[in-house]
């Protein structure tokens, strides 16, 4: 007789459930993320300063500057929405190494998640979509309050998230960027010390274009591109044991201490020749994974949406 471990199924289902769920936001795409579907790419150059020495061995930490592939970009699932309808943003960056292999750090505006666990997660978007209105569109402000009903402990994280709402950004080159993640740097002595990352802007003498069509954040940039230099600085926060690694609703307290560990580059924009997957747990020898059910989890969800953008489903 073949026993089924029903824990297992269940956890199995839940990537793809996540997805379905996203799909019905707003529609499906075919080809397209199911979130954060509109980006722009970019070349860029990250030049580390050393000072991560002490607490990893990862290798674009060290000295020698690395290739990046960055990827700014909106958060629907719409790959036509206009910027100025998605105040949360994201940053993804893909540090080529020097061995061949890769690192990722994938980022948003809001320096935490709205759950610790994917069910909650998949919950809430149910709440989110179950009251559709007019051509079967979400009511945002009242999915917003319902999910607030359901889980008032989770208050302060979605008001935060909803105050961002209210003003678009005026340039993708003026925003702080969190992995949200712990992660674990890992020294030559074996070493771990836990990390919180944040990608803080190198504010420029360049002003922002006037432009404002629907594409006005990919314009701006480019401006500023071919005027001066946009430029962000990787900041390490390094936590005590007293901080937990496994809660990406915990930003950590902000007096941990912070070391500047390289600064990155935007060179100019590019078009990948094929669909690139931007996974956070994707990481590099010196840098490990924390035990985050929902880290683990957007890495399954990934997948899930990248094996439809394949099939162009």
């Amino acid at each position: 007789m073949i026993h089924i471990n029903k824990s297992n199924e269940h956890h199995n289902r839940l990537p793809t459930e996540a997805i379905d769920t996203l799909e019905k936001i707003q529609g499906t795409f075919p080809g397209a993320r199911r979130a954060h579907a509109k980006g722009h790419y970019y070349e860029a150059i990250f030049t580390p300063t050393g000072n991560a020495k002490p607490y990893t061995i990862a290798g674009h930490l060290q000295d020698q500057e690395v290739p990046v592939t960055v990827r700014f970009s909106n958060s629907p699932p719409n790959p036509s929405a206009a910027d100025f309808l998605s105040p949360v943003k994201g940053m993804s960056v893909l540090f080529h190494l020097p061995d061949g292999t890769t690192s990722h750090l994938v980022s948003t505006t809001v320096p935490m998640f709205v759950t610790k666990d994917p069910e909650s997660f998949i919950d809430m978007l149910k709440t989110l979509t179950a009251d559709k209105t007019g051509l079967d569109k979400v009511d945002l402000g009242l999915g917003i309050a319902n999910i607030l009903k359901k889980y008032p402990e989770r208050k302060n994280i979605i008001l935060a998230l909803k105050e961002q709402m209210k003003q678009p950004p005026t340039s993708y080159a003026l925003l702080n960027y969190y992995p949200i993640h712990a992660f674990y740097f890992v020294n030559r002595d074996g070493k771990r010390q836990a990390i919180k990352y944040e990608w803080q802007p190198v504010k420029s003498e360049t002003k922002p274009s006037k432009k404002f069509s629907p594409d006005y954040l990919s314009e701006d940039l480019e401006y500023r591109l071919i005027n001066g230099q946009v430029s962000f600085n990787l900041i390490i926060r390094l936590g005590l044991e007293s901080d937990p690694t496994d809660d990406p609703t915990d930003p950590w307290p902000d007096d941990r201490a912070k070391i500047n560990v390289g600064q990155l580059n935007i060179l100019k924009p590019f078009q990948p020749k094929e669909k690139l997957l931007f996974d956070p747990t994707i990481v590099t020898t010196g840098i490990e994974l924390p035990n985050d059910p929902i880290l683990h989890f957007r890495h399954e969800a990934y997948a899930v949406s990248f094996n439809r953008r394949q099939k162009n489903e």
